[in-house]
């Protein structure tokens, strides 16, 4: 999902990228303040950037409105031997 958003909202420049990799930090408020201020700054001059964030948040409002599910006990094992067949 990360990867279409990028495809749509890119523009070029470090500061994007960097904005781009952190916005889920952002979005949780997990990041230093003056990191935190720096995104904030960012995206007010930025509309590509501003949509990225914007729309990053939405969809993780929607996903939070599902239950939770649970995985069976053996699904880590099924994926990783999969993933082991899928290679050979």
């Amino acid at each position: 999902m990360i990867g279409l958003l990028k495809k749509l909202f890119h523009r070029d420049g470090d500061d994007c990228e960097e904005v781009r990799k952190l916005s889920s930090d952002y979005l949780d408020e997990d990041l230093a303040p003056p990191k935190q201020s720096a995104i904030r700054a960012h995206l007010i001059n930025c509309g590509p950037c501003r949509a990225f964030v914007d729309t990053l948040a939405t969809t993780i409002g929607i996903l939070s409105r599902f239950p939770k599910v649970s995985t069976p006990p053996t699904f880590h094992d099924s994926v990783m031997e999969r993933i082991n067949q899928e290679k050979k």
